[in-house]
């Protein structure tokens, strides 16, 4: 049985991946973001601090929830399908397992059984820590520190269901039959012990760019917190395009009213960062963990 809340890494084995340039045109509408709803096809991502679910709101066809700076999140996973999956994570356009720019051909995922569900903490900074996810400045964003704040704001989850594999054909023992001694003898000290199977086992162990001045909320590269995750392998039913695309678009709440979202009934006009969110791409670009930024220490102080 595998623990609701468990995170599992993958590697995505047996599968050929094709050149960026063989692959098939982007699933995204040209001249702007991809539309990004939480839920879709038997798929959810629910955005959590202290457990509980942030308030979201839909707007022009795109998920927003409302976040508060210094909260701590968690994301959450569900997989409502009969099939495993492996849910590829990018936050503000950065990959959640390597911290580089999110990729989800090539990149690895988390593993969420069929009817279940992963808890997402952070950053891996290894194989039993995580990088805690926490609502922060644009300016002290992980991806203004490690690179460009382009994508701030935006929350995206690839879901790439297993390849099935039908069972073997069981065909039916041959009839017996009496044969000679000898035959006997030489049959019985015949045959091989079968191939051994493949498992997986739980592991031992489980210069940035000058930030660009913006309102609004980013997520930065938090303290640590345990996280301990293995490798298993997985098959991508179809390995270069995910099944479904999952996210949700992120911001404080005077943020959300400059997009004209009625967050406590109140509406107010379009801000100058309001293009900015509107099109924040998850995986913005095409077996490592995420380093931190210049500057980041292991024990965090936190207000």
């Amino acid at each position: 049985m595998i623990p609701r809340n468990a995170m599992f890494i993958l590697s995505v084995l047996g599968c050929l991946l094709p050149a960026a340039g063989s692959c098939a045109a982007s699933p995204f509408p040209p001249g702007r973001g991809p539309a990004l709803r939480d839920r879709a096809a038997g798929y959810e991502l629910t955005v959590l601090v202290d457990g509980v679910p942030v308030p979201s709101y839909t707007h022009d066809g795109d998920t927003y929830v409302l976040g508060q700076l210094g909260a701590r999140y968690t994301l959450r996973v569900s997989n409502h399908s009969d099939r495993r999956i492996e849910a590829v994570v990018s936050v503000d356009g950065r990959d959640a397992i390597d911290g580089r720019p999110a990729d989800f051909r090539g990149k690895r995922g988390y593993l969420v059984p069929a009817g279940g569900s992963v808890d997402i903490d952070g950053w891996r900074i290894s194989r039993a820590e995580a990088a805690a996810f926490r609502f922060s400045s644009v300016a002290n964003s992980y991806a203004a520190r490690t690179g460009s704040a382009r994508e701030v704001g935006v929350i995206g989850v690839a879901i790439f269901p297993e390849r099935y594999l039908p069972p073997p054909i069981a065909y039916p023992a041959p009839v017996p039959y009496a044969a000679p001694r000898d035959a006997e003898r030489s049959r019985a000290e015949e045959g091989g012990a079968p191939p051994a199977g493949r498992s997986a086992a739980p592991s031992a162990s489980a210069e940035a760019q000058a930030p660009q001045a913006r309102p609004g909320l980013g997520t930065e590269y938090g303290e640590a917190v345990s996280s301990p995750i293995y490798e298993v392998e997985f098959a991508r039913a179809n390995p270069a395009r995910p099944a479904v695309l999952l996210g949700a678009r992120y911001n404080d709440r005077d943020g959300l009213l400059a997009l004209g979202i009625p967050v406590d009934g109140d509406i107010y006009g379009c801000g100058s960062d309001a293009d900015l969110r509107r099109t924040a791409d998850p995986f913005a670009a095409s077996d490592h963990f995420a380093a931190p930024p210049a500057g980041w220490r292991r024990a965090c102080e936190w207000r």
